[in-house]
This record gives structure tokens, C-alpha cells and sequence, in this order.
């Protein structure tokens, strides 16, 4: 199994409360329902620690069988004008950072 992780921006002039409320009741019923071959879908929302920065407004994590599962999903969300659609509503993702990773849990 693999995951995808990507680091989410919040487009400009959305509040981090705005941005964290939306992805999680409006777009992650959304992607869960279009993207076609995830396992799991986790979204991580920061959490406000004095003095501490963050690089982007959250990290998505999605698990899929293998890489084809995982490229056969990201030509869905191409092709997807509804994912498209929303994602601009709320998104910058110009910027988003990914990676396709295997997990070794430790402990």
C-alpha cells in the first residue's frame, strides 16, 4: 500500500477557520464520493502553537493499493470539472507539494 501526501494552501483571503471548515463539510465529502481507488483519507488541520510556523494550511493524506491505483485516481481528479470547480473555492494549488510514499510504522 502507498499514500500521497500533500501539503494544502488556503487561497488568499480565506481565513484558516474558513479554509479548515470548508475542506473538511464541503470538499472531503466531495473527494471521498469522485476519486475513484482510496483505501483512506485523512486530512491533518494544523493546530495553532504560539511562536510556531507552518509551511502551507494543512497536509492530506490518501492511501491507495499501489502507484497505478494511485495514477488512475489523479486522472480522475484531471478530468474532474467538479473537483476542479471546488477545490478553487478554497484552494491555492499552485503551490501544493506532493509525495507518494510507503509508511514503516515503527511503533
Amino acid at each position: 500500500m502507498i499514500k500521497s501526501i500533500v501539503v494544502a494552501h488556503r487561497k488568499t483571503g480565506i481565513t484558516h477557520e474558513e479554509f479548515n471548515k470548508y475542506w473538511l463539510e464541503k470538499h472531503a465529502p466531495l473527494a471521498a464520493e469522485l476519486i475513484p481507488g482510496v483505501r483512506r483519507y485523512v486530512q491533518n488541520h494544523f493546530v495553532p502553537v504560539p511562536g510556531m510556523e507552518y509551511e502551507g494550511d494543512g497536509i492530506v493524506e490518501m492511501w491507495y493499493e499501489d502507484v497505478a491505483a494511485w495514477r488512475k485516481s489523479m486522472e480522475a481528479v484531471r478530468n474532474s470539472k467538479e473537483l476542479a470547480e471546488d477545490g478553487a473555492k478554497f484552494c491555492d494549488l499552485r503551490n501544493a507539494s506532493v509525495w507518494i510514499v510507503e509508511e514503516h510504522v515503527i511503533k
